[in-house]
């Protein structure tokens, strides 16, 4: 697991909004750099960018700031993207995380809406709003199974909360699954890309050149340079259609801690194999406890799958639900055996 110094990419004022002015246009990205004699074929992304930015909408938060002495009414600002013509956005729940009113506002669209919460998932950090309307600009999701270290993605949000409608930067996909817990949030599925996200891009769309969106834009690495993370959208359609149609995320539940092996990590606890996922934890009365796993257990398949990472792991893990059973085969020191658990429910929805 990563321990990482991060700032959410949402943008925070006191007692005023900035409502941006949705006519100006992003800077096309040309379609050739010469060097030397090496021409750099680059991507033009304005058309892109044409066809997804009316789905990329300002949101702005009106919150009660509590100090130990008083209670200030605030504003904070952020992004995200309508996927449905009657109004349904996704956004980050860091964003609209107690809020008193929320505004939207859309490129082009002289009218401020008012937005009411529908579901929020703290554990994936994602949230769905919705505004009332029809036939909204939306933007779809796209196929993450293909996507690749080192393709070129597109990040759209408002950042800083500028007038001008939303910021568009351009990158590449850095690393992929990523996966580290930050406070309450526990982040499996996450795209690593150098476009700049900065603070008010929270929300917003990471956008592949098909002009899909494959994650959710969400923080950055405020100690560090061009390092910003999005929600994949493999686990972001799964918490979007699951909070619009049960206003929760139904996962489910294993009961075990789970952690990435390498080997500093065997090495420093003495562990029989340098590769496979760890079981750091085990929860009492848990499904992994009824089967009889333990701590320090080595899990290396998931129904007859390797697996060799705990983000892969619980992205195969999300696929099934309550009830199911699923097969695990693991090493206990040099013993290798394999056992079947039936999952329950995640016993904290949010």
């Amino acid at each position: 697991m990563l321990s990482l110094l991060v700032m959410s990419a949402c943008s925070s004022t006191t007692g005023q909004t900035n409502t941006p002015n949705p006519s100006a246009t992003p800077t096309p990205v040309p379609a050739a750099t010469q060097t030397g004699s090496i021409t750099y074929n680059m991507p033009s992304i304005a058309d892109i960018v044409e066809e997804i930015e009316p789905a990329v909408v300002f949101i702005s938060v009106e919150y009660v700031d509590t100090s130990f002495f008083f209670q200030t009414v605030s504003t904070k600002s952020g992004s995200g993207v309508i996927l449905s013509p009657d109004g349904y956005i996704l956004t980050n729940n860091h964003v609209v995380a107690d809020a008193r009113s929320i505004n939207v506002v859309l490129p082009g669209d002289e009218n401020t809406y008012t937005a009411q919460i529908i579901g929020t998932d703290s554990l994936s950090d994602l949230a769905v709003i919705k505004i009332e309307g029809e036939n909204f600009p939306t933007a779809g999701f796209g196929d993450t199974s293909g996507l690749r270290v080192g393709d070129w993605v597109i990040a759209m949000g408002n950042a800083l909360g500028l007038e001008g409608g939303p910021s568009v930067t351009l990158g590449i996909v850095s690393n992929l699954d990523r996966s580290f817990n930050i406070d309450n949030s526990a982040y499996y599925d996450i795209i690593q890309t150098d476009a700049a996200i900065n603070p008010g891009n929270s929300g917003g769309p990471l956008v592949d050149l098909e002009g899909k969106v494959i994650g959710i834009n969400t923080f950055i690495v405020t100690s560090a340079q061009n390092i910003g993370f999005a929600v994949s959208a493999h686990t972001a359609r799964r918490v979007y259609e699951d909070l619009i149609q049960y206003a929760q995320v139904n996962r489910p539940y294993l009961g075990a801690g789970l952690q990435t092996i390498t080997p500093a990590v065997a090495s420093e606890l003495g562990l029989s194999r340098d590769k496979g996922v760890l079981v750091s934890q085990i929860v009492a009365d848990g499904p992994a406890a009824k089967a009889g796993m333990k701590t320090n257990d080595i899990i290396v398949t998931f129904q007859g799958q390797a697996v060799s990472e705990a983000s892969q792991l619980i992205k195969l893990l999300w696929e099934y639900s309550a009830g199911d059973t699923v097969t695990l085969s693991y090493w206990r020191g040099e013993t290798q055996d394999t056992v079947s658990i039936t999952l329950a429910e995640w016993p904290e929805q949010s």
